[in-house]
């Protein structure tokens, strides 16, 4: 029994030292895989910070492709924006005013039409401390070429009647008329008044507005009858009108 003991003992020892003489005689490599095994858990930090990185990358490109398409669809829509009139408007501007090519509309440097037509609804609405319903729009040029828009809207203080108000390139409205009345439009048969006879009246009216100076600057033909514009020589102010076939007197927009 002593005997196996001391052999035990023996072996486990002699185990021992191989173990030991081992370690001694492999310790380099022992050193080796200690320095793969760290740089296996290094590799694995750099790879998961740049996975982290991609997906924050991802993230950001996300909300700014969602931000830039927010962007564009507002833009779209200004530019697929069409000027309207209201549903059932009376066709006062429209009458008053001339067709305008697409191309000579687009060189008019007017400001868009949703923000010629805001900036004109403010102007009459402050001008009688009242919600005015939008009635039309056009679009003419003065006798230099520069563009404007002329607005019209019911006068919610002067039931059957109608304000008219321009809106220039420099996106400034003016009111022109504040009682604009539709006359009913006289019947085909109804007899219509000379050139001549028109003429008279756009003259008696430019007299009444600017006095005794007053000359005949321009003429043209309008939708309605006859274009006239009055110039005053002393104070260069202008008048201008339209008279309709029948007779009738349109104020219209002094711009320069």
């Amino acid at each position: 029994m002593k005997n196996i003991t001391l052999a035990l003992s023996a072996m486990v020892l002699a185990g021992c030292l191989v173990l030991l003489l081992f370690l001694a005689t492999h310790q380099n490599a022992l050193v080796k895989v200690h320095e793969k095994i760290s740089s296996y858990s290094g590799v694995e930090s750099v790879v998961e910070a740049k996975d982290k990185s991609k997906q924050a990358h991802k993230q950001d490109k996300a909300q700014n492709d969602k931000h830039k398409g927010i962007i564009e669809a507002s833009m779209k829509k200004d530019e697929n924006e069409k000027p309207h009139n209201a549903k059932n408007f009376v066709p006062i501007a429209q009458n008053s005013t001339h067709n305008l090519e697409n191309n000579a509309v687009g060189k008019a440097n007017l400001p868009e039409f949703s923000k010629a037509l805001a900036i004109a609804q403010k102007k009459v609405n402050n001008d009688n401390h009242s919600n005015n319903q939008y009635n039309d729009y056009g679009i003419d040029s003065t006798c230099q070429g520069v563009y404007y828009y002329i607005f019209t809207f019911k006068n919610d203080k002067n039931p059957g009647s109608y304000y008219r108000v321009t809106v220039n390139t420099h996106s400034n409205a003016e009111i022109f008329d504040k009682s604009y009345r539709v006359t009913d439009n006289p019947s085909q048969n109804a007899p219509c008044i000379s050139p001549q006879e028109s003429e008279v009246i756009a003259q008696k009216y430019a007299a009444d507005h600017l006095g005794a100076n007053a000359s005949l600057k321009q003429v043209k033909e309008a939708k309605e009858g006859m274009y006239y514009t009055f110039i005053d020589s002393k104070t260069e102010n202008e008048c201008r009108v339209v008279i309709t076939k029948a007779g009738d007197v349109i104020q219209q927009p002094a711009l320069k």
